[in-house]
């Protein structure tokens, strides 16, 4: 090697971690050593890495588990062969090029050598090793789920009774009871043929025949409950906790194929796990009072605290909080019914924001509006304002901030019909003001609550033939998107906060995860894509061909891997009785974290940038 090719490794290697931390003359040393080989894409084969820790100088790599699963992607100025050097690869990591590569080689005997002499050094190589080697186990064992986790995961048939008791739709009331004591159980279905027609409880024959003076030999049919809703025996445990919870029932049927094979009940899901979402959106549904159903909220912070450690990952988190936000909503809804009395008409409890994104975090504000079946009476509008005014109020003292700007259903503004909601979407498209803008950031990301989801249903696909056709509404919105910048500078350099109480960090909510939620919210609407979750968003997209399949997964992953050093400061935080932020300091992150997440902000600025290009032609405003 020449003092040229010398020099020019030499500079690759103080741009590449964690070569970067030694001095000049150390890597001048360490250029010395290292041989450079050619790999081309046309290779089929893995490389075989035995020996060697291998640093790309140019082209890329992929990271495939022995059962040729993706692990990660490796570009220029990144290390691979770190798992064979320090534990023998007993993963089974295979690496395979995806460009033609030129790669520089370290032998075995001066990787040890260099580890010895550089403690960091080690320690940044085991970080990248016990990374790749937890990424390929969680692959290769998707069944074996963390404590915390089983519970979001495991399917109903694992905790329903099955072979059901079942009975006759014509038999009679008393030959009904009959069978439910014989079997000791609280529930019965009732079949017509082979064909589900109906589920007949204990309690429904307490209040409806026994209470009532019924002729118990009429049939059971009178006091039993139609096609009732079922939920598949395969499905998320999770999905069956949320209907119950919903529909106000304890009974759910299981259903296999079309047919009956089991019942699960509120009391197997209780069981299923105390320390998960479960048992607290069970604990919810149960409070008969505000001051009881309040107390409530200190028990997620510590929830939350076991999903950080057990790496939860947040798209999941954000469903689970989103679950226990919805929850509380709805029994907010139901404690104010009792005060207030039933509504006069159909409506639906819609979320904004972060709640209807599925991405809360701890203490979000709430962001809620009504839709409304028709245009109120007098009457039925002071109805509905003192209904929204009692469940916003108790949503505060559950710990769902009211939300500053005003956005919420106690606010009459934000109670509207459904075409008085299609009407403000129009203007807001037609009249793209700042203000209208800053309101489509907020109220395009929409989720039904409570009520009469079919409410919604009209309103989406109203914009769903609006907003691809609504070019300038489209350029303006991206562009106030992409305004907001993540901190990355020159030379890939982080721009701290200059001043003030969080001086010295890394906004991970206004200049991370906020900005992929922008960058899919433009794509979504540009598409007709109505799902609110970013990540959904991002998949929707992909799928019709809106954005580059690359690019969309590369998004994911910078939101995921943000919102997860988010959550984890904030967990981490409560823990230490500190007030949990969206900042983080970045001299606190490993060497390797600081890189990925780099990566990801120069992912998101890339992001901006086509998104620029493609919806305003590349015109800020």
């Amino acid at each position: 090697m020449n003092s040229d090719d010398l020099h020019d490794v030499v500079e690759f290697l103080a741009r590449t971690l964690p070569f970067s931390a030694l001095s000049a003359e150390e890597r001048s040393e360490v250029a010395r050593r290292l041989s450079i080989d050619y790999v081309p894409r046309a290779q089929q084969s893995a490389l075989t890495l035995t020996g060697f820790l291998y640093l790309i100088r140019t082209g890329a790599f992929e990271l495939r588990t022995q059962h040729d699963e993706l692990i990660d992607r490796l570009g220029e100025h990144e290390i691979f062969g770190v798992n064979t050097l320090l534990e023998g690869n007993t993963g089974g990591i295979r690496v395979f090029a995806i460009e033609d590569a030129l790669v520089f080689k370290l032998s075995s005997d001066d990787f040890t050598a260099l580890c010895e002499r550089y403690q960091p050094m080690r320690q940044f190589f085991q970080q990248i090793s016990e990374q790749r080697h937890r990424q390929n186990r969680m692959l290769l064992d998707r069944d074996v789920q963390p404590r915390f986790e089983q519970p979001l995961n495991q399917s109903v048939r694992q905790f329903a009774h099955l072979g059901p008791v079942i009975g006759q739709s014509d038999i009679s009331i008393k030959a009904a009871a009959g069978i439910m004591r014989e079997h000791r159980v609280s529930s019965l279905l009732l079949m017509n043929g082979d064909t589900l027609a109906g589920i007949v409880t204990d309690r429904d024959l307490r209040n409806r025949a026994v209470a009532e003076g019924m002729d118990l030999t009429l049939p059971v049919s009178g006091i039993a409950t139609d096609e009732p809703s079922t939920i598949d025996v395969d499905a998320p445990l999770f999905d069956a906790q949320k209907l119950m919870t919903q529909q106000q029932i304890h009974h759910l049927p299981v259903m296999e194929k079309g047919k009956p094979v089991g019942m699960i009940s509120a009391t197997d899901l209780v069981r299923a796990q105390q320390v998960s979402p479960l048992y607290l959106i069970n604990d919810i549904q149960r409070q008969s009072s505000l001051d009881a159903l309040a107390e409530l909220r200190h028990r997620i912070p510590r929830l939350i605290h076991n999903w950080v450690q057990v790496d939860t990952s947040p798209y999941e988190m954000g469903h689970i909080l989103a679950a226990i936000g919805d929850a509380f909503v709805q029994q907010c809804l139901r404690l104010a019914k009792l005060e207030v009395g039933e509504a006069p008409m159909r409506f639906a409890w819609l979320a904004f924001g972060s709640q209807a994104r599925m991405d809360q975090t701890f203490a979000s504000d709430q962001d809620n509006a009504l839709i409304l079946a028709r245009e109120p009476t007098p009457e039925e509008a002071d109805y509905f304002a003192a209904l929204s005014d009692w469940v916003c109020v108790a949503l505060d003292r559950c710990g769902y901030v009211l939300c500053p700007g005003d956005i919420m259903a106690r606010n009459p503004k934000w109670r509207r019909s459904v075409a008085g909601w299609q009407a403000a979407f129009d203007d807001w498209i037609d009249q793209p003001t700042p203000e209208a803008l800053l309101n489509s950031s907020i109220f395009f990301d929409v989720r039904v609550i409570d009520g009469d989801a079919s409410l919604l249903d009209p309103i989406q696909a109203h914009l769903a033939k609006r907003t691809p056709k609504a070019d300038i509404f489209l350029a303006m919105l991206t562009q106030t998107a992409v305004r907001s910048r993540p901190p990355l500078g020159f030379f890939r350099q982080f721009v701290l906060k200059s001043s003030g109480e969080q001086e010295d960090a890394l906004d991970l909510k206004h200049r991370g995860v906020a900005l992929v939620n922008d960058l899919a919210r433009v794509y979504a609407l540009a598409s007709g894509v109505t799902v609110a979750n970013t990540q959904e968003r991002l998949l929707a997209v992909k799928a019709a061909g809106t954005i580059d399949s690359e690019l969309a997964e590369s998004l994911i992953e910078a939101w995921s891997l943000i919102a997860h050093l988010r959550i984890e400061g904030q967990s981490n935080a409560l823990a230490n009785g500190e007030e949990p932020t969206s900042f983080v300091d970045p001299d606190t992150l490993s060497s390797l974290t600081r890189a990925h997440l780099k990566d990801a902000f120069a992912t998101i600025k890339r992001a901006q940038s086509l998104a620029l290009q493609r919806f305003a032609r590349g015109q800020l405003g």
